[in-house]
């Protein structure tokens, strides 16, 4: 009888853990992490998976076009993987509300960056809530890594 994907899929699924279970040694090491680690990592507003889809969203909206596909800034936008940020001092809700409302030509703080940054991307469709946060989860995790 020939198995088929699925079941050698499913098999190993249940055979390697129980083979790693059996074969490694038991060691039992308990560590406490700091409190301001533990207090940053779960004051973050955002998940991995959002900063996964809000990289995939950077790059395939205009976003990568104007601050570039290593975000490192170009001719039209400036860097964001570092400060001093222009128009804000880098907190992710800061991040949330420049991509939801833009940066209008008039308050553009480096003259040389000739275009304002259109809200929510600025291109039919315009990004929802949620990808603007996803978005900004990214472009945080560029700059606090």
């Amino acid at each position: 009888m020939r198995m088929t994907s699925f079941a050698r899929i499913a098999i190993a699924l249940v055979a390697v853990p129980a083979f790693v279970a059996c074969t490694s040694k038991t060691t039992t090491t308990t560590t406490t992490p700091s409190p301001s680690s533990a207090a940053a990592a779960s004051a973050l507003p955002f998940t991995p998976m959002m900063v996964a889809q809000g990289d995939s969203l950077f790059h395939a909206r205009s976003c990568a076009r104007c601050h570039g596909a290593d975000a490192k800034g170009a001719q039209n936008a400036p860097n964001l993987t570092s400060g001093p940020f222009l128009h804000m001092t880098g907190s992710y809700d800061e991040i949330v509300h420049i991509i939801t409302d833009g940066i209008p030509a008039d308050s553009i703080k480096d003259k040389s960056h000739r275009f304002p940054m259109r809200a929510r991307g600025g291109q039919a469709p315009l990004l929802t809530d949620d990808q603007v946060r996803s978005i900004a989860a990214y472009v945080y995790s560029l700059s606090h890594h």
